[in-house]
């Protein structure tokens, strides 16, 4: 014991290019994936919200915008975080197939 006394604990080091980063929850992200796609449907109309059917992939500025307001929602980015963009699409997916009776969908990104 002695022979540490004094020295500063010595912290592990990532491997280079590795960073661990800890994102939301799923089902947090999932949830708000969710709210974003009732907002849709309120405000664009079912119509327009049919255009995107079957699913699940996202028109590009589509799947942009979700990701900006779903940020607005969680007040951080999610975007050093991959597997939660896919959660969050998951959850737009899930309300939008419920809202017209379709059964729930999981994205392929």
């Amino acid at each position: 014991a002695q022979v540490f006394a004094g020295r500063a604990p010595v912290k592990p080091h990532a491997k280079p290019g590795q960073v661990a980063k800890l994102g939301p929850s799923r089902p947090r992200v999932e949830d708000v994936g969710e709210h974003v796609a009732q907002k849709w449907i309120l405000t664009r109309g079912r119509d327009n919200i049919r255009d995107l059917l079957p699913g699940p992939i996202l028109p590009t500025v589509i799947d942009t915008e979700l990701l900006i307001e779903a940020e607005k929602e969680l007040g951080h980015s999610l975007r050093p975080y991959p597997e939660a963009r896919v959660w969050l699409r998951d959850g737009f997916w899930a309300r939008v197939y419920r809202e017209f009776d379709l059964g729930v969908g999981v994205s392929s990104k």
